[in-house]
């Protein structure tokens, strides 16, 4: 590979995570010749998806080399249940039986009794994110993938209902207007009052200096919900499970987060969000694919040991890395935060607050549902000192794990470390006991993973003009500063450019006779009028 691999390009990413990915398909599409490397052998980096065999070979890599300056630290692993089945018949004659099963007989499936061995057996049907977000329908990342053509390289499935902890137990989150008005936990005086508020929310404009927030800039949300009339209970719903925050959240940033809700209702589905079938780690590759259609060069296995900043003759810089004894030059590289080399980066660190996640597997749903649920719940701080919780639960239909199983994420702030902060969110919603068979009125528990991620999302300059360093996820539920980063990153290497424009269908190129340097496209269609 080393003889075959050009020494010269315009553009170097290093790392395969969601910010670099989407700069690399933005300089590729306009026409930049763009080498994309990555050290490990998969795509995604923090942002990838791993089957059950990856996850466990990533958990052994980073506890057996404590040393490295790992992004993710104090991962804590237990199983419920035991290695082998102790009843191996039975489970194949039920195997065997599912293919005859009724409707109504379907739950029977969620009674296997499951075993770590089942696990390793079906270890392909599992797509377990580091990193699960979910799109707004009309969020920043779904625009761009329209937009870009991108969107034909991934499927999604609309979350179909929002939770919330009140009272000591779950409860559905009305979504839409047809909700409000269906739902018995609100009286008819409170709807008002909620589509009220709602409505001038939805109406917030920022640039008005005249607006119904003004007075707002230096209270809490809470406040003003109190102010306007809201009950305790519609205060709840607003505030935790709509802008899912917690009593100290500004007024301005829940009245934005409100506005985003709302404003992605309706477009595919009954609430606002879009999930990405095979995990969240689905989505960097897709832009790496559109990367690779326009010519860009993938190396994954390949650790850069070195960047340095050389002056040429006539005064021009070019960034130079080596790579496995190779010389690379380039004018501009970006690349990841954890990819960086420590001489690139400033000396001042950036104060932030990690992240604590967990990933749960269970044999059932966290609350019963007719179809197959995907569900975003979102937990207010149960202490003082915490912070909201994050849960997104997802099952086998969007490819995520094998039938009779769900996947559950949990994702908060730091506070003391993962297993401390999200233990007591995880027990008021799963059984913990291990027994399969024993009667509950919640999930069984089968699988847990608590880890914590250092906090990498803030912007960070890099020493030298010529490298862009790329921020790692946030705590955050969507895509949006992922999208805008590596918007503005794009713009520097390349100003004045479109960033991603619409990339032709397969159908829609035509080979010139006479090109030199490689294909180009050319539209049979009015751009205009297709777009539309």
């Amino acid at each position: 590979m080393d003889d075959d691999l050009p020494t010269d390009f315009e553009v170097i990413v290093v790392g395969t995570g969601m910010v670099e990915s989407i700069v690399a398909a933005a300089c590729s599409r306009i026409g930049k010749n763009v080498l994309h490397l990555d050290s490990s052998d998969h795509y995604g980096g923090l942002w990838a998806s791993y089957n059950f065999d990856g996850l466990q070979k990533f958990i052994k890599e980073v506890n057996a080399d404590p040393k490295r300056q790992w992004p993710v630290y104090n991962l804590s692993e237990k199983w419920y249940i035991e290695k082998e089945s102790s009843e191996p018949e039975q489970n194949e004659d039920k195997k065997e039986g599912d293919e005859n099963k009724t409707d109504d007989s379907k739950a029977e499936t969620q009674k296997k009794i499951w075993s770590q061995a089942n696990f390793t057996a079906e270890y392909r049907k599992f797509n377990i994110d580091m990193t699960p977000k979910l799109l707004f329908s009309r969020g920043p990342l779904v625009e761009l993938l329209i937009s870009s053509n991108i969107a034909r390289y991934a499927e999604f499935r609309c979350v179909t209902r929002v939770l919330t902890w009140l009272n000591d137990r779950l409860a559905p989150v009305p979504c839409s207007r047809a909700d409000v008005f269906a739902t018995e936990a609100v009286s008819i005086v409170e709807k008002r009052m909620l589509m009220k508020m709602l409505t001038s929310i939805v109406g917030y404009n920022e640039e008005e200096m005249n607006n119904e927030f003004k007075d707002w800039n230096d209270k809490t949300f809470k406040e003003y919900l109190t102010h306007k009339g809201l009950t305790p209970n519609l205060i709840h719903y607003v505030l935790y499970a709509i802008a899912g925050g917690t009593d100290k959240m500004p007024c301005l940033e829940g009245v934005k987060e409100c506005k985003k809700f709302l404003m992605s209702l309706g477009r595919y589905g009954n609430t606002p969000f879009l999930w990405p079938m095979y995990g969240s780690g689905e989505l960097p590759q897709c832009f790496c694919r559109l990367c690779a259609v326009f010519g860009g060069v993938y190396c994954l296995n390949r650790p850069i040991d070195k960047v340095e900043i050389k002056t040429l003759d006539e005064g021009k810089r070019v960034v130079a890395i080596q790579s496995k004894s190779k010389t690379l030059n380039c004018n501009n590289l970006v690349v990841g935060i954890d990819e960086c080399p420590k001489e690139m980066l400033p000396t001042e660190p950036v104060e932030t607050s990690d992240i604590s996640k967990a990933v749960f597997i269970t044999n059932g749903t966290i609350m019963p549902s007719e179809k197959e649920p995907l569900t975003l719940l979102r937990f207010p701080p149960l202490t003082e000192e915490g912070h909201a919780v994050t849960v997104l639960e997802v099952g086998p239909a969007t490819g995520s794990c094998p039938k009779g199983l769900f996947v559950v994420y949990f994702i908060t702030k730091m506070v003391k470390d993962a297993e401390s902060d999200l233990q007591q969110y995880a027990a008021r919603i799963f059984d913990f006991s291990g027994d399969q068979t024993a009667e509950s009125d919640k999930p069984k528990c089968l699988y847990s993973l608590y880890y914590n991620v250092k906090d990498t999302s803030v912007p960070v300059q890099s020493v030298a003009s010529e490298v862009h360093v790329c921020a790692g996820p946030d705590v955050g539920l969507d895509f949006d500063r992922a999208v805008e980063q590596a918007e503005q990153v794009f713009k520097k290497i390349c100003p004045g450019e479109e960033f991603l424009p619409r990339a032709p269908d397969p159908e829609e190129i035509v080979f010139e006779d006479d090109v030199t340097h490689g294909p180009e496209f050319a539209r049979h269609d009015d751009e205009e009028g297709d777009a539309q």
